[in-house]
């Protein structure tokens, strides 16, 4: 498993996929593989009166319920698939990512 430091290239971190025993993608899971979802990281959340919701202007500071260094959820098409935390990716554009500590069970009837 390759290790993700502040300086590893997002492109050099393998990702994980469905996998048969023999490790090759098959059948329906193969079919599937290819499908886009849509990934989100959520960084915290607010909640705040309307009244200073509408007096949001640049450079307003909005306070989130996350502290610094604390998990952050990796949602998946609107489900929390895991835990992680956030990197600063340095090259040729800072960029952020996400380590995954913990993967999380999927809901019943998922």
């Amino acid at each position: 498993m390759a290790s993700l430091s502040m300086d590893t290239p997002m492109a050099s971190v393998p990702m994980a996929t469905p996998a048969t025993a023999s490790g090759a993608l098959t059948g329906m899971a193969a079919s599937f593989a290819k499908v886009p979802v849509t990934v989100q990281v959520m960084l915290g959340t607010a909640r705040i009166p309307l009244s200073e919701l509408l007096s949001l202007k640049p450079g307003s500071l909005l306070a989130l319920d996350q502290k610094l260094g604390e998990p952050v959820s990796v949602i998946v098409n609107g489900c929390k698939v895991a835990t992680g935390e956030l990197f600063v990716l340095e090259g040729e554009e800072e960029k952020l990512a996400v380590k995954i500590k913990e993967i999380v069970a999927a809901p019943a009837g998922f």
